[in-house]
């Protein structure tokens, strides 16, 4: 055999080999295409579904931002009212009473008049006339004369509310202590009947409770809900 000869079948060879060497790397190719052909379709269908998601919302977020309205709500003034007494929930009445009663059943020689002063500004007509005449011009001496302090221990278990249309009583239960000229008197167990209704508010009285009336009952030890006034 020739060279030419010899080189022309190294050449054939050579070619032989390399289609053979691409139909294998073909058959690969494809047998690895048929391995993972479930993930391929999955990551291409996420794709085709998360691309068109993403341009949406991109789209309503530019809407979003350029129609926004900024909205202030600045509630307006309040107005001059009335307030029915029904209208108002008990535990309004109930701190009312509570003042009223902290300020004229608990004080010393030297706190007296003034608390007697703000306690008289929650009151109503006849009871502000009954008020200075005994409280202010009676009482209010003889503790700062005698030097008397007395405290009221209120007993919440047995503070209770009572609605007759405009007019609203709390009843406030206690011990009444006292001390005079430095003298201690056994305490006692007392109760005020507390009877109040509305006027206009304002600012200082928000919802225009007033006292019309305070009943003054000692020594109601041992009496039963059922005896209460």
């Amino acid at each position: 055999m020739s060279k030419l000869d010899k080189a022309t079948q190294g050449v054939k060879e050579r070619v032989a080999d390399t289609q053979l060497t691409a139909a294998r790397s073909s058959n690969d190719t494809i047998r690895l295409w048929e391995n993972y052909k479930d993930q391929a379709l999955m990551w291409r269908a996420l794709s085709l579904l998360q691309l068109p998601t993403t341009l949406v919302a991109i789209i309503f977020a530019l809407a979003m931002w350029f129609t926004r309205e900024i909205t202030l709500n600045v509630p307006s003034k309040p107005m001059p009212g009335h307030y029915a007494a029904q209208d108002i929930p008990d535990t309004e009445y109930v701190n009312v009473a509570n003042d009223y009663v902290n300020l004229v059943a608990t004080y010393q020689p030297n706190t007296a008049r003034k608390q007697f002063e703000v306690a008289r500004a929650m009151l109503k007509e006849p009871l502000l006339t009954k008020f200075n005449d005994e409280n202010m011009n009676s009482e209010l001496p003889a503790i700062e004369t005698t030097l008397r302090t007395q405290v009221f221990f209120v007993d919440p278990l047995l503070t209770r509310v009572d609605r007759e249309g405009n007019r609203v009583i709390v009843s406030i239960s206690g011990e009444r202590w006292k001390v005079i000229a430095g003298a201690a008197i056994p305490s006692v167990s007392s109760r005020y009947r507390i009877e109040m209704t509305t006027i206009p508010r304002n600012p200082v009285n928000p919802y225009g409770i007033v006292i019309t009336n305070v009943i003054f009952t000692p020594n109601t030890r041992g009496e039963r809900p059922g005896q209460m006034e």
